[in-house]
């Protein structure tokens, strides 16, 4: 009987490894393909936020777009405003004027004409006076601030002097105040127009005096040009 030599232990644990190098080459080789690479990844987030601002910027142009096209209300004057319109046209103005409190009174004319700046927010006026300090022309314009409720009178004349009057209604009366500087004092005004009919007003003109009262030194009547 022939007698088997066993293999030595060496020999076994060669074998054993070598087949289980083989079973994981071939376990490998069925194993899907997975890369450590972050290259793929950070080009497909570049992709999908490329997709993403395109997707923003054009909302962002339509939304504009509609906007664009929404029809814009345009402001209208509001009734306060509108009583401004009550001097719009031509004016002639005739009545005596002084230049001072206790100077004689001399007689005075002066035409004006006054129109709505574009819009009807404001009114403009040119005048013309023959008076006895001279000829004098001036131009103002007037507005109705709605935050404080107050009318303003910006007026400028071809004496070189600018004068700011701020006004009242109440009913029929117009009553503009203002103040100015002359030699170092501070003068106040105030100016006072009457409307009549819709033709025709009466106005005056006064200077505070030292004991608290009012000078007239100026008062007339305008009347509508035809």
């Amino acid at each position: 009987m022939e007698t088997k030599t066993p293999c030595p232990p060496s020999v076994v644990n060669d074998f054993r490894r070598s087949g289980a190098r083989a079973s994981f080459a071939r376990a490998q080789s069925k194993a899907p393909y997975r890369s450590n690479d972050p290259a793929p990844i950070a080009a497909k987030e570049s992709v999908r936020m490329k997709h993403i601002l395109a997707v923003l910027t054009a909302c962002f142009f339509l939304t504009c777009l509609m906007v664009a096209q929404a029809p814009q209300q345009e402001p209208t004057p509001s009734p306060e405003q509108q009583m401004m319109g009550y001097f719009a046209g031509d004016w002639k103005l005739e009545g005596t004027m002084k230049v001072s409190p206790t100077a004689p009174g001399g007689a005075f004319t002066s035409t004006e004409h006054s129109e709505w700046v574009p819009g009807s927010f404001f009114v403009e006026t040119h005048s013309s006076m023959k008076s006895p300090m001279g000829n004098i022309r001036g131009v103002r314009v007037m507005e109705y601030n709605p935050a404080d409720k107050v009318y303003t009178d910006n007026a400028y004349n071809s004496l070189g002097e600018h004068q700011v009057a701020l006004g009242h209604v109440q009913g029929n009366t117009w009553t503009w105040t203002s103040e100015e500087k002359m030699n170092g004092v501070i003068a106040k005004g105030r100016y006072t127009v009457t409307l009549v009919s819709p033709t025709s007003y009466t106005f005056k003109s006064e200077v505070a005096t030292p004991s608290g009262g009012w000078s007239t030194v100026m008062e007339g009547k305008a009347t509508r040009s035809q």
